[in-house]
């Protein structure tokens, strides 16, 4: 590694030191901007303590969520999923489906990867680090996606809680911060849920 590489990583690493924060649903980056995965460390800030995801089902994730919470966020549909994705996991759709804004959220539990994935070197996306419910995160947004992004909580070493928001209709009237803050929304209220579902 050359010394400016060698500098820049470790200035990055005292940036995220510098900007964590327990504070639910706040980006712990001190200026507030997104940090693309080039410039970004697999460095997450420490949890309160490890929830294992081993064994949770499609319908308990459905049940993360309370009634009222649900109703405020205009859900109207709440269904379980099969397996899907790289890993064939199952989990739990939460979604408007209104042929004017139709939008969803997709919530996954994921054994057999961490939340860090999406800080390394050669991702493909921009990430930043947030909080969910008191639980380092990464916010992860592909450049070219103008519908959704995506929230990883960091729940236990090498399992994350995944969040997808999704805006279903056309046209999009989000700005991509406005659209991760939906996603990071529904983390900060599942990840509560997770924490109430374990004790």
């Amino acid at each position: 590694m050359t010394k400016p590489v060698r500098l820049l990583s470790i200035a990055v690493l005292l940036m995220v030191a510098a900007g964590c924060t327990n504070t639910p649903g706040v980006a712990t980056m001190p200026d507030g901007t997104s940090t693309t995965s080039p410039s970004a460390t697999s460095a997450l800030p420490p949890r309160p303590k490890e929830i294992r995801l081993d064994g949770i089902t499609p319908e308990q994730v459905c049940a993360l969520l309370t009634e009222a919470q649900t109703k405020r966020l205009g859900i109207d549909s709440i269904r379980t999923t099969k397996g899907g994705g790289r890993f064939d996991n199952a989990g739990c759709s939460f979604s408007k489906a209104t042929a004017k804004d139709g939008y969803g959220y997709l919530v996954t539990p994921t054994t057999q990867e961490g939340a860090e994935v999406w800080l390394k070197p050669d991702g493909t996306v921009t990430a930043r680090i947030v909080t969910a419910a008191g639980y380092p995160a990464v916010e992860n947004r592909r450049p070219n996606d103008s519908r959704g992004c995506f929230v990883d909580v960091s729940v236990a070493d090498g399992q994350r809680l995944g969040i997808q928001y999704s805006y279903d209709s056309r046209p999009v009237p989000y700005t991509p911060d406005q659209l991760c803050a939906k996603a990071l929304e529904m983390a900060e209220l599942a990840t509560q849920g997770l924490i109430k579902l374990h004790g």
